[in-house]
């Protein structure tokens, strides 16, 4: 039978043992959550940075000046969603109504200028398929010259007997 200093032994043993993992299990959480903590903070910080009105505003205005209207109106949309009651969102609005104009100045522009386009493209087109179709035809008349030569080397000699018996 095991004695009762074997039992003090092995009941230490497991205390130390359960203890120790109770110590391991405690920090293990502390430093999960602070860890989590810190990087629920940061992608805050990053989101706000994001979606800070300055910039967006600032985003919208250089597409605008790049005449990219759909990426300027859909960082305005952002504007508007993420910093709604902002000073920058009402210039934003007022931002937006000069991008609806100057889309649409840009749109009359294209429409205008449209059949005149088209037209210099076509010309053009045409162009380059005459030129294509030009050499095409020289490489075809130099092909051809090369087979009625190469094909006379061939029959020359039967052509020549015929002829004799012609004559």
């Amino acid at each position: 039978m095991a004695t009762f200093k074997d039992n003090l032994l092995v009941n230490r043993i497991i205390s130390l043992l359960v203890g120790g993992l109770l110590v391991f299990a405690i920090m293990s959480f502390t430093v999960v959550k602070t860890a989590n903590d810190e990087n629920t903070k940061i992608a805050t910080a990053l989101e706000d940075s994001l979606y800070e009105a300055g910039r967006l505003l600032d985003d919208a205005k250089a597409q605008l000046e790049n005449r990219d209207y759909t990426e300027s109106k859909e960082t305005l949309e952002k504007l508007f969603e993420y910093q709604p009651g902002s000073p920058e969102a009402l210039e934003g609005k007022t931002l937006l109504t000069s991008i609806d104009t100057a889309e649409a100045i840009a749109e009359a522009r294209w429409v205008e200028a449209l059949p005149q386009i088209k037209e210099d493209w076509a010309q053009a087109m045409a162009a380059d398929l005459r030129a294509k179709s030009d050499e095409e035809r020289a490489d075809m008349e130099e092909g051809l010259e090369k087979t009625i030569t190469q094909a006379w080397d061939k029959a020359e000699s039967k052509v020549r007997i015929e002829w004799e018996r012609n004559i």
